[in-house]
């Protein structure tokens, strides 16, 4: 046999890749259902549910007449206390019915649910049919760092990605109106996903942009008829501009968390607000944003290249934000997913640009980040930010969203270099302003 055939030649025969996932799966699985189901509920959970603690607090405040936003302090860069909208108050106001163990139990087996749910949704529709993509999926929210990260912590993201892989399953499907109700779900329990209108409008889909506008408006409304004007209020006051504000601690991953670290901005402790800070991370958040927007088109495209539209807007959604802290980042899938989609339709050498920038941010987020996070310490911290060492080191921080940032150029470079369809209104208007010969 030549050099180039066996150069050529698959590591593993599709069975045998298979079978290697299945297995990775399924001791995946036993970890997970160790960690997660038995240690709960036998009393030996070892995770923090620190996020969790703020979402029971909100519940039984309002079990008792009070504000969901009765624990919120804004005097630490990280934020204590209820952080959602109201809206948002509304889905976790079930868990005052329980008692605080089995509050923290049926959380944790719903985000564990949700994001298994969510990571089949999105392999199924990003992978082709011939590949063990459910087996794929599973794995992925049961291996990936920041996904991890928010069982540990009780984080509601879970509960976000499904409503986002679901709009992407939808989106791809260009099933508009889906796309946009479950679009307006997720922006009513968490601000961020209010950016892919952009995409909504930018493909002309009004009738979807139309759906979230409803459907996020209608979360706002139903929040304040059952809670009252004061929550809504007090979000919109208070809430919302600490989130907003300058924050340059280490796990804020965010295009805003970057430009604080630049200037050395609110890393450790609250400072008074820096003019410059905001408004640089208000362009740098508008131009991904804005990236984001110019690499979408209307009409006809490939369903690989519509599910990387959809993972540029979740990644947009992720850095333009005022924080965005690492767990996170278990969105990521959804693009990362829609670059192994790619890879699968056209071939890994003719995405190999677009598919080098996805293994680099798995690198940083499944390697990287969660080694720094083990081996440091508020003290550790502290002692750094005495040194000289201390602006460099801030800056390596920031090595997690530079590599988001480097994914989402390459997958908007990849779309904007791809051609368009002749029947597409872009190629319709063009074909319409062009001078007769």
């Amino acid at each position: 046999m030549s050099a180039i055939a066996i150069a050529r030649r698959p590591l593993l025969r599709p069975r045998q890749a298979r079978l290697l996932v299945r297995a990775l799966l399924v001791a995946a699985a036993a970890v997970a259902v160790k960690s997660f189901v038995v240690d709960p509920l036998t009393g030996h959970f070892s995770g923090s549910s620190e996020d969790f603690a703020a979402y029971l607090g909100a519940a039984r405040s309002m079990a008792g007449g009070g504000s969901p936003y009765a624990q919120f302090d804004p005097s630490t860069v990280v934020i204590a206390g209820f952080i959602y909208p109201p809206f948002a108050a509304l889905v976790v106001r079930p868990l005052a019915a329980l008692s605080d163990h089995w509050a923290m139990v049926s959380w944790l087996f719903l985000t564990l649910a949700c994001a298994v749910a969510g990571g089949v949704v999105v392999a199924r529709t990003a992978l082709p049919r011939t590949w063990p993509s459910a087996e794929l999926g599973a794995l992925a929210v049961l291996i990936f760092a920041p996904a991890t990260y928010n069982y540990w912590h009780g984080q509601i993201n879970p509960l976000i990605f499904l409503l986002l892989a679901v709009a992407y399953w939808a989106y791809v499907r260009e099933r508009q109106v889906t796309a946009g109700v479950l679009l307006g779900f997720a922006a009513g329990i968490k601000v961020a996903p209010v950016i892919f209108l952009v995409l909504l409008l930018r493909r002309r889909w009004w009738r979807g942009g139309g759906a979230m506008v409803l459907v996020g408006a209608g979360t706002a409304g139903l929040a304040a008829l059952l809670l009252g004007a004061g929550p809504t209020v007090t979000f919109l006051t208070q809430v919302l501009p600490a989130l907003n504000r300058a924050t340059g601690w280490i796990y804020n991953q965010s295009l805003g968390g970057l430009v604080s670290r630049l200037t050395d901005q609110s890393v450790i402790h609250v400072q008074p607000g820096s003019a410059f800070v905001q408004v640089a991370s208000a362009v740098a958040a508008v131009l991904v944003v804005g990236l984001a927007g110019w690499a979408t088109r209307a009409g006809s495209r490939p369903p690989a290249e519509r599910g990387a539209e959809y993972g540029l807007g979740v990644i947009a959604m992720l850095l333009a934000g005022g924080i965005a802290w690492y767990p996170h980042f278990m969105h990521l899938l959804i693009p990362l997913a829609a670059v192994l989609g790619l890879a699968a339709q056209r071939g890994w050498r003719a995405e190999r640009a677009v598919v080098l920038a996805a293994l680099s941010a798995v690198a940083v987020f499944e390697l990287v980040a969660p080694v720094a996070i083990a081996e440091m310490s508020i003290e550790g911290i502290t002692a750094v930010s005495r040194t000289a060492a201390w602006w460099p080191f801030l800056q390596v921080c920031s090595l997690p969203s530079l590599s988001a940032v480097w994914l989402a150029i390459a997958l908007a470079w990849r779309l904007l270099r791809s051609p368009v369809p002749a029947d597409s209104p872009a190629a319709v208007d063009a074909l319409a302003v062009r001078p007769a010969t």
